[in-house]
């Protein structure tokens, strides 16, 4: 599968990434980025020690690079949970925040190994 039809199954915003970065290339370098680093492990982590300011910086950067890469659906997931960690603890549950954003950040990198 190549970069334009992973991101029709991520639900992604090609053009627009493709704008930025010019390249197939360029593209998956940055995507396989991504599940390197390891973000949901770090942001579980943080949450389990009950880390909020950390974990927000973590989902904070997790939107951003979705946003940069046009994975439209982290980034919305990302944003939802990094609003509801904005000023430390937060006051509800955010066990669903985060049950999103983990589902969706699996299928990514599920997606995101079918590429050629």
């Amino acid at each position: 599968m190549n970069v334009k039809e992973c991101y029709a199954m991520m639900g992604g915003d090609y053009e627009g990434v493709m704008g930025r970065l010019m390249t197939d290339e360029r593209i998956k370098k940055f995507l396989l980025k991504l599940p390197q680093s390891n973000p949901m492990n770090e942001i579980f982590e943080n949450l389990n020690n009950k880390d909020y300011e950390t974990a927000f910086r973590n989902v904070h950067n997790m939107k951003g690079v979705a946003l940069n890469l046009g994975l439209s659906v982290i980034a919305e997931s990302s944003s939802e949970l990094c609003e509801a960690l904005r000023g430390g603890e937060p006051s509800t549950d955010i066990t669903p925040l985060l049950e999103r954003l983990k589902a969706d950040y699996e299928k990514f990198v599920e997606i995101l190994g079918q590429m050629d």
